[in-house]
């Protein structure tokens, strides 16, 4: 259902509205934008689902979204334990059902640890090698937050050395301007 009216104006022609990427020989046009030619010259766009209308036809674009149905609610089972009560630990998970949810990690798993015994000379040369290239970034990073704190701090109190000066400025701005109408006022 397309607008018939648009702000009390007849719409007198309505077609598929013509897609941005259409070329010569090529058209493409929206399947639920409408394109409106009203009776007073002006070009309109309209969801062909309801009322709305745009001159914009990239605003009719996000509107469509109201119109998509929503999802059925996922159905969660009951948390079951697996393991005794009053055991203290995890309990395996059981896998013969599937996991209705899974968490993402906020950080990416690091990689399996092997004891130091167990590594060659090479591998542990290189653990070493990483782990000074991490120390210096981590003093580099930290060198520069200290430098923006301190160039932080510094810009705050210039900021409010100024602002102590405009409210001086004020006052004395307030009492000139009392004494200039006291000076209009003998004048007159």
């Amino acid at each position: 259902m397309t607008a018939t009216h648009v702000k009390g104006v007849a719409v007198v022609a309505d077609e598929p509205a013509q897609s941005p990427i259409s070329r010569p020989g090529v058209n493409v046009v929206f399947d639920q934008i409408r394109h409106l030619l009203l009776a007073d010259e002006s070009e309109w766009y309209g969801c062909v689902h309801c009322d709305y209308v745009s001159q914009n036809p990239n605003s009719i674009r996000p509107h469509l979204k109201a119109h998509k149905p929503k999802p059925a609610p996922e159905v969660r089972k009951p948390h079951k334990p697996s393991g005794p009560v009053g055991r203290t630990g995890t309990a395996p998970a059981n896998r013969s059902e599937p996991a209705t949810r899974r968490r993402q990690p906020s950080k990416p798993a690091p990689p399996p640890t092997r004891d130091l015994g167990s590594l060659n000379l090479g591998e542990l040369v290189e653990r070493a090698q990483l782990t000074e290239q991490m120390r210096a970034q981590r003093d580099a990073a930290r060198r520069e937050a200290a430098d923006a704190q301190a160039l932080a701090n510094d810009w705050k109190s210039r900021a409010d050395d100024w602002r102590l000066r405009f409210e001086g400025m004020k006052a004395r701005m307030e009492k000139a301007e009392g004494t200039l109408s006291r000076i209009r006022a003998m004048v007159k």
